[in-house]
């Protein structure tokens, strides 16, 4: 009966420890999260740094290496069936220009002008058809690749992108939406496709055809919009850089914290081996 007594004792010591030393880890912890939390703004940036394990040598970015900073409009895919009437499928030479075009139908909609160009490989009348089609309400449609030939602007088939545009009226004027679509949609192409200015053109200029015929007619109206497509890859291009500018920032102020620690780091080892001789 006394060795059962005794091994209760024994047990309930060792309980007893147990929960000391619980009670003891719980406490550094607390402790330990304090730490933390009053520490410096600058230790816990390093702390997350070494966590990260950032490296002092890093990439610099340039203009040319990233990319094309003109974002791509939003585009709805509905690429017309292979045939010889709107879309034979053949591949274009390369890109060298741009072609502004007018749907000679006021008030038709993108969809209704893509539905024709798809409807040809059945009636067999005519050939036609475009990259894109920009809606009244500014929608894009794309019915043909870009690097495939598309129907629209004849001898320069092989070697352009066509975008037509629904209009309201007799005038040929493009809404405030349709036109805001085509300079953003001609700035992508162009900066995709490394053209300038003067390779944004119209189907006037490749065969005298009045199309579009607004800017036929309106000579000033057609340098403004060249302008302005222009001016938004030029404002592209400056957010995308200054974007480029805050990341090589924010990575050579981390690198400069990495360097003071492991600076202070090894002065301190330094310290330590002159004290131990």
């Amino acid at each position: 009966m006394m060795m059962d007594k005794d091994k209760g004792v024994k047990k309930k010591s060792k309980s007893g420890h147990i929960l000391i030393w619980l009670i003891f880890l719980e406490v550094v912890i607390v402790v330990a999260g304090i730490g933390y939390i009053l520490l410096p703004k600058e230790d816990k940036e390093l702390e997350a740094l070494l966590d990260q394990d950032v490296s002092i040598d890093y990439i610099e970015e340039t203009e040319t290496e990233m990319g094309n900073p003109v974002p791509k409009p939003e585009v709805d895919e509905q690429f017309l069936t292979i045939n010889e009437y709107s879309r034979p499928g053949d591949k274009t030479d390369g890109i060298k220009y741009i072609v502004i075009h007018y749907l000679a139908n006021p008030k038709t909609t993108a969809q209704q002008n893509h539905d024709y160009f798809e409807s040809l490989k059945d009636l067999q009348n005519m050939s036609m058809s475009a990259n894109y089609v920009i809606g009244l309400e500014g929608e894009i449609i794309q019915c043909v690749p870009d690097d495939e030939i598309a129907y629209a602007s004849n001898n320069e088939n092989h070697e352009s992108i066509s975008i037509e545009n629904c209009h309201k009226d007799d005038s040929g004027k493009f809404t405030e939406a349709t036109y805001d679509s085509l300079v953003r949609l001609t700035a992508y192409l162009t900066e995709e496709y490394g053209l300038d200015r003067d390779q944004i053109i119209r189907h006037y200029d490749i065969t005298g055809k009045e199309c579009p015929k607004y800017y036929v007619e309106h000579e000033d109206k057609w340098e403004e919009f060249k302008d302005d497509v222009m001016n938004y890859r030029e404002q592209c291009r400056e957010e995308a850089l200054a974007v480029i500018a805050a990341e090589k920032a924010k990575r050579e102020s981390e690198v400069d914290l990495l360097a003071v620690y492991l600076e202070s780091n090894a002065r301190d080892e330094t310290d330590s081996e002159t004290e131990n001789q």
